[in-house]
């Protein structure tokens, strides 16, 4: 090996393991502590409370609400109460350690149908700061998810990653809809600040794209006729009465969905207007189409 090649092959190896463990290729962000609060207190069990000690100076005292799927979770810090959590049952908690700082994020399960998980985030940025809390993430569908499978680094930096369930019940029922929980996003992670923040998982997004093309792939080979429109009269005549025609047209709206997530636009667009044209008669509601999906992106961050 070359002297030039040897001292930039010693610097990368220095400089890898110079980094802390959570940091390196494959290997999982800092939890240190998981806990299950799945054995709640509830209504029907005649609990009254039950306090769950966090680790980092939190604990949750938590107590039945009026209803099944309905608990108040106080926030202890420092031996202070700091929040109240008034809604639905909390299934569990992980605490994180970096560096000087240490954050909590709460899990909590909203009850309802096709509803609701949430995911409530603590910190206390360095030693000898107060516990603040950053806030919660939107609501995907269905029950709460393994917490320690949530976390990631990109870029030296802490996400969470949840989904987006803006699209469920997008031009088709909850059981037909192929848009529930989709696409995947990504929450930053910072001492003081917890925001959406996708920019940098281009990459899984693009790779997405190839397996939602394969689904269009299998769903072309057993096609028959073209249907009309990408869309047809469900309920009435406008366009809010309309549903997909069949499965096709909601993985090419899937697609685009991804290229929009991974800031590819006009790939979007194009590849969309481009198989409407290839697998319907006509382009009907493809313009109402693309502008609703732009007034609801538009509504929240991605």
């Amino acid at each position: 090996m070359k002297k030039g090649g040897l001292l930039l092959y010693l610097s990368v190896i220095t400089m890898c393991c110079s980094l802390p463990a959570w940091a390196r290729p494959g290997l999982p962000p800092p939890i240190v502590a998981l806990g299950d609060l799945e054995k709640r207190p509830a209504v029907e069990t005649g609990v009254q409370s039950m306090a769950v000690d966090a680790g980092g100076g939190v604990s949750w005292q938590m107590a039945p609400g009026p209803g099944l799927f309905q608990q108040n979770l106080a926030v202890m810090a420092d031996g202070r109460q700091m929040q109240v959590l008034e809604g639905g049952v909390f299934t569990g908690y992980a605490r994180l350690q970096e560096g000087a700082g240490i954050y909590w994020v709460l899990a909590e399960y909203s009850g309802g149908a096709h509803c609701c998980a949430h995911y409530h985030f603590f910190s206390r940025p360095a030693a000898g700061r107060p516990v603040q809390y950053l806030g919660r993430t939107a609501g995907h569908n269905g029950w709460t998810r393994p917490l320690q499978e949530l976390f990631l680094y990109r870029e030296g930096r802490l996400y969470f990653k949840s989904l987006d369930n803006r699209f469920d019940y997008f031009h088709a029922s909850h059981a037909d809809c192929l848009l529930v929980n989709y696409p995947p996003v990504y929450y930053l992670l910072a001492p003081t600040e917890l925001k959406i923040d996708n920019l940098f998982f281009k990459d899984r997004y693009l790779e997405e794209v190839g397996r939602v093309e394969a689904d269009i792939g299998k769903q072309l080979a057993g096609r028959g006729a073209k249907p009309p429109a990408i869309l047809q009269p469900m309920y009435g005549k406008d366009y809010g009465a309309t549903g997909f025609a069949d499965d096709l047209g909601q993985l090419l709206v899937k697609r685009s969905l991804l290229f929009l997530y991974a800031r590819e636009d006009q790939k979007a667009w194009q590849t969309l207007e481009a198989d409407v044209g290839k697998y319907y008669q006509t382009g009907q509601w493809l313009p109402e189409l693309r502008r609703e999906i732009q007034e609801m992106l538009a509504e929240s961050p991605y």
